[in-house]
């Protein structure tokens, strides 16, 4: 498959955002319920304080092992927003980080980071092991094939 007529892979440099966030470790099975209750989670708490997300979801995966992995998943927030046992303070990724835009179900995302894994290789890139997606669409509200959601892959420093 010819991934550079799927995707457009580019170099972008992150600046960290004020985030409200759950960190957890999961499996790939978990991660939809995961989802689903901690983000309802967590906007019921900005709502306590009355205060909205001031961007889309975004979830960071870090390394997995034995088919478990880290994940931090939350909302961009103003300064000033608290958090309350399992949701905590925090910054968004910051840093290079090779990028593109993936549409369609969450399921088939795998192509999107075979692309943009080549991308990196090829440039002559090194990843950190994070990657980093924001998730511009509700899929309550949006037709699986049509969800955007904009990946970034962490580079290594150097």
């Amino acid at each position: 498959m010819d991934f550079e007529c799927q995707f457009v892979c580019e170099l972008k440099e992150l600046a960290p955002t004020s985030a409200l966030f759950i960190r957890a470790s999961t499996t790939m099975s978990e991660l939809g319920s995961l989802f689903e209750s901690g983000y309802h989670d967590i906007l019921q708490l900005l709502a306590s304080q009355q205060k909205a997300p001031s961007g889309p979801p975004f979830a960071r995966y870090f390394g997995m092992s034995a088919g478990t992995f880290e994940i931090e998943f939350g909302f961009p927030v103003e300064n000033g927003v608290e958090g309350d046992g399992k949701i905590v303070t925090g910054s968004t990724p910051s840093g290079k980080a090779a990028s593109c835009m993936y549409i369609g179900p969450y399921g088939e995302i795998e192509a999107a980071y075979d692309a943009l894994m080549k991308w990196v290789d090829d440039n002559g890139f090194a990843l950190n092991g994070e990657a980093y997606e924001i998730y511009l669409d509700n899929p309550a509200e949006t037709p699986p094939d049509q969800l955007r959601t904009r990946i970034y892959l962490m580079l290594a420093e150097g």
